[in-house]
């Protein structure tokens, strides 16, 4: 069986991907896709996947776009070790995680990325003109033009923040409802899964914007990272990455460190009005 996935260094939802593939212990082969040279949005490659995004797996001839149904499909199609438990309940326990991740995290990460550092690339704003979904496409124009400043990046903020209360809630066993309760002490639902797999390059890549403080007064959160970052499948599958082209994350943690003040200052403002 051959396994090839297109993906790029820094993405958050190729990061996942390979983290999955590298927790069942898949060989595979790839494509980094030049995000900044828009190769996403080439006849080429919108002929696997029209929505113009990474990653996309290609097995056995099979091609499978969106980085939370690939996990998925990894997880029940190769062998390793189990990432889903095998109790219909608390599979669905999981993908409340994953299907918060794709319906406001996804979105609250690309706006966060691109207020902060993304918009200082000289390439950026060219793929404003290449996404298909309308409204991306505004809130990307209006992400790269404004910057903190526009009303998406308040509300992207506080997206996150909320996020971590419920991580910090769930690893202590009760969670912000009956939804979310009964996770932990170590892992979202008890055990270690795709909902864990799922959240872990989004984290790393709030580390990189210099956003940890949204954490400094979660312990549970600073510890559930922590182990994350000690596994060897996250070494290989997200740390390991970060070499291909330093600049990327050069420019997250220049960017993050001179907003860094304001951005503390509207977390405050944030929790305050909460």
């Amino acid at each position: 069986m051959t396994v090839f996935l297109y993906h790029h260094h820094t993405s958050v939802c190729s990061a996942k991907v390979r983290l999955a593939l590298a927790e069942k212990g898949i060989a595979w082969d790839g494509k980094l896709i030049d995000l900044r040279g828009s190769e996403q949005y080439t006849p080429e490659y919108l002929a696997m996947n029209p929505f113009g995004v990474v990653p996309v797996l290609v097995h056995d001839g099979k091609v499978l776009p969106e980085s939370t149904v690939i996990n998925e499909y990894i997880d029940e199609m190769f062998d390793g070790p189990p990432l889903s438990p095998a109790d219909p309940y608390m599979r669905g326990k999981m993908r409340i995680w994953t299907r918060m991740n794709d319906e406001s995290i996804h979105g609250a990460t690309s706006v966060l990325s691109s207020a902060i550092a993304f918009r200082h690339q000289a390439k950026h704003s060219d793929q404003v003109t290449h996404i298909v979904d309308p409204y991306k496409r505004e809130r990307l124009s209006e992400t790269v033009g404004k910057g903190i400043d526009t009303a998406h990046f308040k509300t992207a903020l506080a997206a996150v923040d909320v996020l971590f209360g419920y991580i910090e809630e769930t690893l202590g066993g009760t969670g912000p409802g009956k939804a979310l309760s009964g996770g932990g002490p170590d892992w979202l639902i008890g055990e270690y899964s795709l909902a864990d797999i799922g959240l872990a390059s989004y984290v790393k890549r709030f580390d990189n914007l210099q956003l940890g403080f949204l954490w400094e007064s979660r312990p549970r959160v600073a510890g559930w990272y922590e182990r994350l970052k000690a596994r060897p499948a996250y070494q290989r599958a997200i740390a390991e990455w970060a070499d291909h082209d330093p600049s990327f994350v050069q420019l997250m943690i220049d960017q993050g460190r001179i907003l860094q003040p304001r951005l503390r200052a509207m977390i405050s403002d944030i929790r305050k009005a909460a």
